[in-house]
């Protein structure tokens, strides 16, 4: 059977064998497809991902669907979760990428590309969360990070990307003088997913608009799940949008 990169496998949910993960990771990258599918002039709606998390219910995922023409937010939409097992460097997908996806799911059909909070190829095994998941859903994923995972730093024509095994995969922006690591999870080049990067920051965020509003929300809806001045009843009854308006918590 096919490995679905969005399944955490039956043979590490009692005993974690990372052996297992890193060679299912090494799989996944063995098929990556990192090519442009989707003409850059032809893309205006954009999913974010990020999670936060809440003492009482765990993993608090949102997406959110972003228009490039206008730059707002459009949709959201909520997933809560346990995740499968704890943090482990290299192995974020297999933490938060179900949960990931069953916040995207509903907004998948409108989504041209989705923005995750984590790395694409520039990763240990070029097998990021964002390449999880663009693998798993078949559409251009970039993988958006703080943070350097692998890969040495190399400077060409004055900027400065990530290398790995020879390869370029990340370009290092600077913003809000933060530096933020831009990698293709899937279907997509490092050119393209940069130039849709920079298109979707702003000088009063410190993140691309996506995973900006994905934070935000993650953070805040957990920190009102804690305080039960929302319960998780209400989210799996309504659409995420209807309650941050109905609730004036829509701040942003």
């Amino acid at each position: 059977m096919a490995y679905n990169p969005l399944v955490l496998p039956p043979l590490v949910k009692g005993s974690l064998q990372i052996g297992k993960l890193i060679l299912l990771q090494k799989q996944i990258a063995c098929k990556l497809v990192l090519k442009d599918v989707i003409p850059l002039d032809s893309i205006r709606f954009v999913c974010g991902l990020d999670a936060a998390y809440s003492r009482i219910y765990k993993g608090v995922a949102v997406a959110t669907l972003i228009d490039i023409h206008n730059r707002k937010l459009i949709d959201a939409n909520v997933a809560l979760g346990t995740p499968p097992l704890q943090y482990i460097p290299g192995l974020l997908a297999f933490r938060e990428a179900p949960i990931f996806y069953t916040a995207l799911r509903p907004l998948l059909h409108q989504c041209q590309v989705v923005v995750v909070d984590g790395h694409g190829i520039s990763h240990p095994r070029k097998a990021g969360i964002a390449t999880h998941i663009g693998m798993a859903i078949k559409k251009p994923t970039i993988g958006v990070a703080k943070s350097k995972l692998a890969g040495t730093i190399k400077v060409v024509d004055g900027e400065k990307y990530v290398e790995l095994q020879g390869q370029l995969v990340a370009k290092v922006l600077v913003h809000r003088n933060n530096e933020l690591y831009v990698s293709p999870g899937a279907y997509i080049t490092l050119s393209s997913a940069v130039k849709i990067i920079e298109r979707l920051l702003e000088p009063d965020k410190s993140l691309p608009l996506p995973t900006y509003y994905a934070d935000t929300l993650s953070k805040m809806l957990a920190r009102k799940l804690d305080k039960r001045v929302i319960e998780p009843k209400t989210l799996k009854q309504h659409k995420l949008m209807d309650i941050l308006r109905r609730t004036e918590l829509l701040l942003i």
